[in-house]
């Protein structure tokens, strides 16, 4: 294959994933389109590497702390994890990855920032929270430990529904598309090319009291609405249309 046709291959691969995660889309639409950006990377043996782009970005929160409370880091991880970043903790919240996904997470993180700290006062005005510092810290792990779940699932949805795209392809020509999801092969790109200068460190343990304010924010971030953020939003992800 020419190398201008192959460019032409590789875009057009990129599309059709960024059509998969549409959500203006219908589901039917979209999922046309993910089977058949998989069966192309199988059958023209499209890998990793081919779709690389040098449209890396970070992006922070705009706020530094002398520690970062654990909330807030508990609240950057599932940010993260709905746009497929890397969650920098230091002085302040930094998110890695494609640039738009790295923009876009900042602004998730606002929002749902936005979110608690309204739904926290609310919850005083109404005398459902105790006041003072401890039952606010209360409050904001439960909610930030709320959309983490949420997060976990949305991510579990979206890859097992990969996986069945997968299958599909399989019963339509008898084989399994090669490599790993297009969700995982995204997020070992991301690894490889914004994980300069940066060290794993072991998770923390989040501590808390299980009382009235733990319980109110657990239940207001398991009701916060994400989809706007995550599958309202027109998804640029592997591409560079």
């Amino acid at each position: 294959m020419e190398k201008a046709d192959r460019e032409k291959l590789l875009e057009r691969i990129r599309k059709l994933y960024a059509m998969g995660l549409e959500s203006e889309s219908s589901p039917h639409e979209a999922e046309i389109a993910m089977r058949r950006c998989q069966s192309l990377m199988a059958k023209f043996g499209i890998t990793e590497a081919d779709l690389e782009t040098s449209e890396f970005g970070a992006s922070s929160i705009g706020k530094d702390f002398r520690a970062v409370p654990s909330y807030v880091g508990v609240l950057g991880s599932a940010v993260a994890l709905l746009h497929d970043c890397i969650c920098v903790k230091g002085r302040t919240i930094e998110f890695r990855g494609f640039s738009i996904d790295a923009e876009v997470a900042s602004l998730t993180y606002g929002y749902l920032t936005d979110v608690m700290e309204r739904s926290l006062k609310a919850r005083k005005r109404d005398g459902e929270v105790p006041p003072g510092r401890s039952a606010s810290f209360d409050y904001r792990v439960g909610f930030s430990l709320a959309v983490l779940e949420r997060a976990r699932k949305i991510d579990r949805e979206r890859r097992e529904a990969e996986e069945a795209a997968r299958q599909d392809a399989k019963s339509v020509s008898g084989d399994i598309p090669r490599g790993a999801s297009l969700t995982v092969l995204k997020r070992e790109i991301v690894r490889e090319n914004c994980m300069e200068g940066l060290t794993m460190g072991r998770p923390k343990r989040v501590r808390y009291r299980n009382g009235r304010a733990h319980s109110a924010g657990s239940d207001d971030g398991s009701r916060v609405s994400l989809d706007k953020q995550v599958g309202g939003r027109r998804q640029k992800t592997i591409t560079n249309a």
